[in-house]
């Protein structure tokens, strides 16, 4: 007996519709663009709300659960974020700069050098728990 092959294809989409989950830690290679209007635009973006569009539409698709949204962070936090990073970054320069001068012996472990080195090490602990603070993520006013 031979089986139809519309029959054939109609169990082929069915299998694959009941069958949808794909494993979600495949490498992704592929990408796949398609065009909406602005309205959908907009409705996409009220339900995405806050997580990363391909991830919504990858959950909604292939019934992954929805992952959880980004943080919202305030832009003016941001840019304080950025600036306090470009400071960190001078003050662990500044350490790493004396405590190598410091190993080869070309300036000497004075009083002077360990208070500096203090200071600089309280002002990191200052940044870190500024930086921590601005993190926090704001209300969402519904």
């Amino acid at each position: 007996m031979q089986i139809d092959p519309r029959t054939n294809l109609s169990n082929q989409l069915a299998d694959a519709l009941n069958n949808r989950t794909i494993e979600p830690d495949t490498k992704r290679e592929i990408t796949i663009t398609f065009r909406v209007s602005t309205a959908e635009k907009s409705r996409l973006e009220q339900r995405c709300n806050g997580v990363v569009q391909s991830d919504y539409i990858r959950a909604r698709l292939f019934d992954y659960p929805l992952p959880q949204p980004k943080l919202t962070i305030p832009e003016v936090n941001r840019q304080t974020i950025y600036e306090l990073k470009k400071i960190g970054n001078n003050l662990n320069q500044q350490t790493r700069a004396i405590n190598e001068a410091v190993k080869i012996g070309s300036q000497p472990l004075t009083n002077n050098v360990k208070e500096y080195l203090q200071t600089i090490k309280e002002l990191a602990a200052l940044l870190e728990q500024t930086h921590a603070s601005l993190s926090q993520p704001i209300a969402e006013e519904d």
